[in-house]
């Protein structure tokens, strides 16, 4: 995790690996606003925003700073997991098991999203689990307005978390890279 007082020397690859990181959940943070509003006007669709919210958190994954690497593994797995069994439902028109496959996406979100309240402090990312837990059971329904809501409040909350990211120093998200566990 990212110690904000060490200010560590970023090669290039740092560089890029925190500014993907960063894209990832501005990615992940409209996804959730799109995903919501498509479930506010059409239960049960194929939304864009599924797919935004899952290369969000992909690229959020693939990029992500963490000193342990078994809750990096932990939290890399659930995306993919999440990935795969989401392309395989939307492949076999299987709408529970996409939405199965967004719920582990959902996990590896939630991982992510307390990894940076523990590290910067970011009012509401404890509530974003939450919020996303509890979106998966009006979509299984098709209640659309409950999703759509719930949805919502966790795509702003993303969205004070991305214009937060932006405003920081890069070396804010590495810390100190000779504590971390390969």
């Amino acid at each position: 995790m990212a110690d904000p007082q060490h200010e560590e020397v970023l090669d290039g690859h740092d560089r890029r690996s925190v500014t993907l990181y960063r894209i990832g959940h501005a990615v992940t943070a409209v996804g959730l606003l799109a995903n919501a509003a498509a479930w506010g006007f059409k239960p049960a669709a194929v939304a864009g925003g599924e797919i935004l919210i899952a290369t969000g958190v992909a690229l959020a994954c693939a990029n992500m700073h963490l000193y342990d690497k078994r809750v990096r593994w932990f939290i890399g797995c659930a995306a993919w997991l999440g990935l795969v069994i989401m392309v395989g439902g939307a492949r076999a028109d299987l709408p529970v098991l996409r939405l199965a496959g967004l719920g582990f996406v959902f996990v590896a979100l939630s991982g992510l999203a307390l990894k940076e309240r523990l590290c910067f402090r970011i009012p509401g990312l404890t509530f974003v689990p939450l919020f996303l837990a509890t979106s998966l059971v009006p979509m299984v329904t098709e209640n659309g307005l409950a999703a759509a809501v719930l949805q919502t409040l966790a795509g702003a909350v993303l969205c004070v978390l991305a214009v937060a990211k932006v405003m920081q120093p890069l070396h804010f998200d590495i810390g100190d890279k000779s504590r971390y566990q390969i």
